[in-house]
């Protein structure tokens, strides 16, 4: 657990819990060759601690908490040719290590899903804590971009004019609310 000073001071000690309500964590890839199909998970279990050997992040969402745009895509991206709920039921992350400038942070850690646990690295900002009429709040916003063939999200289909129906490449997105644990 390394973290830069700069991040253990900006994160008051103890233990923040997430505020479900203003928090989401999405995610987008290259849908035809010509948009982008998104979808999300929501609510969102999460927990920033800070004490003195460093700052850590750990969280997760349930696949079956999934929302997509169409109902009936819904059960393939549940089936085992992409996220394998049955046997997969949570996306995890636990972080390694938190660095940098309040506007420039980086977050390493391992991302878990499908049944595959790999590192990555996300960029993003820390904002807060501030007063708010319901306590005190801060807020963590990260994306990364991962290979979903890497965690054995293979299936593809091939357009008519030969290129890939799918990109490999998912953008991950989450804007996280924490609240002091009480």
């Amino acid at each position: 657990m390394t973290t830069a000073a700069t991040t253990d001071r900006l994160v008051p000690q103890g233990t923040w819990t997430i505020d479900p309500v203003h928090s989401n964590a999405t995610f987008e890839v290259e849908h035809s060759g010509v948009s982008l199909f998104r979808g999300g998970f929501k609510p969102i279990d999460a927990k920033l601690v800070s004490a003195d050997d460093g700052v850590t992040l750990e969280g997760g969402v349930k696949v079956e908490t999934i929302t997509i745009d169409d109902e009936n895509i819904r059960p393939h991206v549940l089936s085992p040719d992409f996220f394998d709920a049955e046997r997969n039921p949570d996306v995890t992350f636990h972080s390694t290590e938190i660095a940098g400038t309040p506007d420039e942070l980086t977050v390493r850690g391992e991302l878990a899903l499908a049944g595959i646990a790999l590192p990555v690295e996300a960029r993003g900002r820390l904002r807060g804590p501030v007063d708010h009429p319901m306590g005190r709040r801060l807020a963590l916003s990260l994306e990364t971009t991962i290979d979903r063939t890497a965690y054995g999200m293979n299936w593809q289909m091939d357009r008519p004019d030969g290129g890939p129906m799918l990109g490999n490449h998912v953008k991950l997105a989450v804007e996280l609310e924490f609240r002091p644990e009480e």
